[in-house]
């Protein structure tokens, strides 16, 4: 902040028009070039031909106009590269004795220069710059004479501002672009909808819009130089800044320079500009997060491709078919399914996975990108233009990307994606890829395609390359779980709203973080941004993992809740037994052998970085030294978590997780081989010249050394030929800021240096030259030392290719892992007070619950007096299948059904329950409506939700299904309500699925009182009338007291008045609404009376008229 603010003055004191001073006329630009670090020499008079240059170069160059809060790398002046300096006479520098020590030192043709300050390179380049500012400050004066800048305004320049309009990186007629702009001119046509980063030098520069958008992103300074928009950011910070683009919405590229200038200078096109290529693309649905040695919820995301099937039947279902990729774990997931014009079981799959980006294929139905937008969070327009611009940063929501129209067809996405597979050595992997649906594989065809500018087409092998195991697809439903609605997981709170999709930034959170955890520990019982349940979510409720593998894993079972018994005792037992261990951990001597392995694995688990994320770093070649070092590390502690001849048996589903078919010696003795090969120095420091202390790999990188090595001796014995020269006895080579093998001699000696000698740099004292033959050898080694960094490379990715042909293999390792800590989160859960195994009706057709003295599992943790209930519904098969729920407002109802289905939830995912005892049938799903919401996005009101989300349920109901719902008919008038309520219940009932009706309707009640398989019950509470009608204030309303039990029996009123009181209405306000609910009441009664009496006389006219 304090570099902007002095920036921004120097900028203000130079720009705004000063008042002649009194003390003398100094020139104003000697002042400028003075405050701004330039070292200036007086100038002759500029030539008519000079003034003519500075004019057009202050065309060309205006004014700053952003300054944020930014690093101080990123405000320094930009390193430049040779082809910057062609076609722009302004600025073309002149090469000499005193500028050849950066150039040695940098190893390009320009000077260096130090952080903060503008090194000029000659006494006729100052010139320049001073006429360039006399020109500003004129053009300044004239435009902004009359104007004066308040004290509170940033100080910007004064004129037309840059950066107030689109400019696009286009062609223009007539314009003569720069060698360097030529080049991105090409790259922008070849990729028109990513913000490029292009390397110049030592910096990374924007241009155009893309340097605008920078500029407001990052926080940095954007000009123009020659025809586009100039923004840039320093090597070093290159990720961050990538970082921070992509979770602001954008779709940011790299482009690399592909030479070196010391290997250039010696090839073919040593006089053309430096070759660039676009080398990497992120996107917030590609991007890799590093694996950190403290745990951080990093927010994983999936990129996902929704298909339609061609062909609408004629209520205007529709078949779809999706595939998700997980690019940071490998995780893929696939789906075939027919859909409603509602596009409900879409915003289903959309739910769970909450994908970070989304692929759109062309011609979509309106219903289906309607749904999109909707989860997107703006319009989706699949022909609009696609280019970056300003107005889309920070925008909340998802990215959404356009796919490929060509592979829209099923037949050519079939060959495409069989000629990919068959190319990575997949060939076993072509009958499964043929067997999905036709939708399935243009989805797949379109991410293959859709991932090849990105290199992550390895995230569809994930079984490894050429490798035989079966593709790691996952189908989303199956028979063996529970589908849990978009609603049901929105009205129950099962997860936290991901602030990933909202736009977060995950660096900025881990940054926040760092201070607070350290590596293996943990934050209030979990490793996320909030302490266990603070998010009122199920799942952290639930969550004690010690991973991000096993919370991803713990995730994975709360969202699919299984519906197979044998599966959900197996998955108990592990838990119980889990359990018991962590109940006797304190004193281990009664534990046997095995006991005391498994009970040490919690602790351990804790240790290990995210290697799942760190396996797919290390397959897309992503992963650096640092990272390198602490995935082995963590590999070899996961293998010596089952030390040999140590062999679980029992139960069956631990003995699965540790089984020895994943513990292999084969795979322990691949990582200690991995793990032997790195040098640990080399490896924190990320040098990976001397990362490998043996083997091949270590061989092929030393001839690059013994090069090196073999010319500075070299160097060394040409000391001796060079003391002769000088008349001296002995001669020691210097090096000073950088520059090596100088020859420093006193003046007096340095009369008699040949010369051919460079003069590198002086003192008052000494004068430092270097021989030709020094001069020769430096370049020699310079290019052999680029050949090391390249070979090094090389060899670096090579050793990350050995460790990822195990892909398999340690995937299978983690994935054990990951089950086991998930297992122990349970069996951590299952420890808590109150809490008890669930027992699980056999062979039952339909859907029941008992519960004794059950507690919502979320609301309990922060409400130690929280009320326990006793449900029992369905228990029988004669016994009720429907509850009516009645009862005052705010008494407790909807925290009633909300603990039936989560604890179905928790018992169906093999936890156990908040309850003394819980009997459970196998429910196939749980469907709710539960509160009021719109959908603006959509064009919904709250109604139009509501009813919807009722149409979906009515569709869905099995005889195993648990329905809740929540006061329905809220949105209308009375009577449409009332009617509808009570028209869904009549259905409810008929279908008998497990139903809990929670409603203000008094008359459902009586409407339903002598149906067998509707229980009427209420919340139960006490009221104290008031003292005297006489009195006014809350003393006017009845006093109640909330019991929060389940009794038999409806209640006589929803008490609103006492709730009206509580939010603290005014005394006057419920005077007058209680004085209208009487008389509405009232009135209502008389209605009614007066219709029983003329039904009663029209009765005894009829039987008169029969008796006559």
């Amino acid at each position: 902040m304090g570099t902007a603010k002095k920036v921004q003055g120097t900028l203000s004191s130079f720009f705004k028009p000063k008042p002649a001073a009194t003390g003398g006329n100094k020139d104003p630009a000697l002042e400028a070039a003075s405050m701004l670090s330039v070292p200036v020499a007086e100038s002759p008079k500029p030539t008519a031909r000079r003034k003519s240059q500075a004019a057009e170069s202050a065309c060309k160059r205006r004014r700053v106009i952003d300054v944020g809060d930014s690093d101080d790398e990123a405000n320094t002046p930009p390193a430049t590269s040779d082809e910057d300096y062609k076609d722009d006479t302004t600025a073309q520098p002149k090469k000499s004795k005193q500028n050849l020590s950066g150039f040695l030192h940098s190893g390009t043709g320009n000077a260096g220069h130090s952080s903060g300050r503008t090194m000029v390179k000659s006494v006729s380049d100052t010139a320049d710059m001073v006429e360039r500012l006399r020109m500003r400050i004129k053009e300044s004066d004239t435009l902004g004479a009359s104007e004066e800048t308040s004290p509170d305004e940033p100080a910007v320049a004064m004129g037309s501002l840059e950066g107030t309009s689109i400019q696009l990186v286009q062609r223009r007629r007539g314009v003569k672009y720069t060698p360097l702009e030529l080049q991105v001119l090409e790259a922008k046509e070849q990729h028109p909808d990513i913000l490029l980063a292009v390397e110049v030098g030592y910096k990374y520069r924007f241009f155009g819009e893309d340097a605008r958008i920078a500029s407001r992103v990052l926080g940095i300074m954007c000009t123009t130089a020659n025809n586009f928009y100039n923004a840039s950011i320093p090597t070093p910070r290159l990720m961050v800044h990538v970082r921070r683009l992509v979770h602001a919405g954008y779709k940011v590229g790299v482009v690399r320079q592909q030479e070196t200038a010391a290997l250039k200078a010696v090839s073919d096109n040593k006089n053309a500009p430096f070759t660039r290529q676009l080398a990497e693309v992120y996107t917030s649905g590609t991007l890799v997060e590093e694996v950190a040695e403290y745990a951080i919820d990093s927010g994983d995301q999936y990129l996902m491709c929704v298909v339609e099937s061609p062909g609408t039947s004629k209520d205007r279902c529709v078949n779809l078919g999706t595939m998700a990729v997980q690019i940071t774990t490998g995780s893929i997931v696939y789906d075939n399914f027919e859909d409603s014009f509602l596009r409900s079981s879409l915003e289903t799959r959309l739910t769970h996975l909450q994908p970070g980006e989304l692929l759109v294929p062309p011609d979509l139905s309106s219903e289906t990108l309607k749904t999109l937008s909707s989860f997107a969070g703006h319009t989706i327009r699949y022909n609009e233009p696609h280019e970056p611009l300003l107005e889309h940063a920070n925008r909340s929501g998802v990215r959404v990307a356009y796919a490929s129209a060509g592979l829209a067809d099923p037949s050519a996405a079939r060959r495409y994606a069989a000629e990919f597979y068959a190319s990575h050595g997949s060939n076993s992997q072509l009958p499964q890829v043929l067997d999905l649906p036709d939708a399935v594989v243009v989805a797949l065809a379109m991410l293959l395609k859709y991932l090849e500018p990105f290199n992550l087409t390895r995230a569809m092998l994930t079984g490894g390359i050429g490798g035989s195991r079966k593709l790691p697809f996952v189908q989303f439903h199956t028979y063996s779980h529970m589908l849990l609605s978009a609603t049901t997981l929105q009205t129950l709170s099962v997860f936290a709203v991901s602030s990933s999709v909202m736009g977060s930034s995950t660096d900025e959170a881990a940054v926040a973080l760092k201070d607070l955890l350290k590596p293996g520990a943990r934050l209030g019982g979990c490793h996320s941004k909030y302490v266990r349940g603070g998010d009122g979510s199920l799942f952290s409720m639930m969550d004690h993992t010690r991973s991000q593998f096993g919370r991803r894993m713990l995730r994975r079972w709360v969202a699919h809740p299984l519906v197979s018994r044998e599966k959900l005792e197996e998955r108990m037992d592990a838990v119980e037994y889990l359990k018991a261990i962590m109940s006797d951990v304190s004193d281990s001597s009664e534990l046997t052998r095995e006991r005391q392995v498994v009970a040490g694995m919690h602790a351990k688990i804790g240790q290990l970085v995210d290697v799942e994320r760190g396996l797919c770093r290390i397959q897309y070649r992503q992963a650096s030294p640092q990272e390198l070092l602490r995935i082995l590390r963590s590999l070899e502690c996961a293998m010596n978590l089952l030390p040999d001849g140590v062999e679980i048996t029992e139960p069956r589903l631990i003995a699965q997780v540790l089984s020895r078919d994943t513990w292999t010696p084969g795979l322990r003795k691949s990582i200690s081989e991995w793990k032997a090969q790195v040098d640990y120095k080399s490896a924190r420091s990320g040098y990976k010249e001397t990362l490998f202390t043996h083997g091949s790999l270590h061989d092929k990188i030393q001839q690059h050394h013994d090069q090196i090595s073999a010319i500075e001796s070299e160097l060394e014995s040409s000391a001796t030929a060079i003391a002769a020269q000088l008349g001296l006895a002995s001669l020691e080579f210097k090096s000073i800021s950088g520059v090596d093998y100088l020859i420093d001699v006193k003046n007096s000696q340095a009369k008699s240096a040949p010369a051919d000698w460079v003069k590198i740099s002086s003192t008052k004292t000494n004068v430092r030259f270097h021989t030709p033959f020094i001069v020769e050898k430096l370049a020699e080694r310079e290019r052999c030392r680029e050949s090391l960094r390249q070979a090094a490379r090389d060899a670096y990715n090579e050793f990350l290719g050995s460790i990822a042909e195990k892909y398999s293999e340690l995937r299978e390792l983690i994935s054990s892992l990951a089950a086991l800590d998930a297992l122990f989160s349970l069996a951590q859960l299952a420890r808590t007070e109150g809490y008890c195994r669930p027992e699980f009706v056999a062979n039952s057709d339909l859907a029941s619950v008992e519960l004794v003295d059950a507690v919502n599992p979320v609301l309990s943790q922060g409400l130690p007096t929280y009320v326990p209930n006793s449900v029992s519904l369905g228990s029988t098969a004669s016994s009720p299948r429907a509850m009516v729920l009645t009862g005052p407002n705010a008494g407790g109802k909807s925290s009633l059904i909300r603990t039936v289905a989560l604890i179905s939830i928790m018992a169906q995912c093999g936890s156990y329950v908040p309850a003394h005892q819980a009997h459970l049938s196998i429910i196939d799903a749980i469907h709710t409506r539960i509160g009021a919401s719109d959908n603006l996005m959509a064009g919904e009101s709250t109604f139009m939700v509501e009813m919807r989300e009722t149409a979906e349920l009515m569709r869905q109901i099995t005889p195993r299904s648990l329905v809740i719902i929540d006061e329905l008919g809220r949105g209308t008038s009375t009577h449409d309500g009332a009617a509808i309520a009570y028209a869904v219940l009549d259905h409810l009932v008929s279908k008998q699925p497990l139903t809990f009706f929670v409603t203000h309707y008094a008359h459902l009640v009586d409407a339903f009182a002598a149906n067998p398989l509707v229980r009427s019950c209420h919340m139960s509470f006490l009221e104290l009338l008031p003292t005297s009608a006489d009195n006014a204030g809350e003393a006017a309303i009845s006093n109640i007291t909330f019991l929060y039990k389940l009794a038999d029996g409806a209640s006589a009123d929803s008490f609103g008045l006492n709730v009206a009181r509580m939010a603290g209405l005014p005394a006057s306000l419920l005077l007058r609404a209680r004085d209208r609910a009487s008389w509405m009441r009232t009135e209502m009664e008389s209605r009614w009376a007066a219709k029983c009496a003329r039904d009663l006389r029209r009765a005894i006219s009829l039987d008169r008229l029969d008796a006559s």
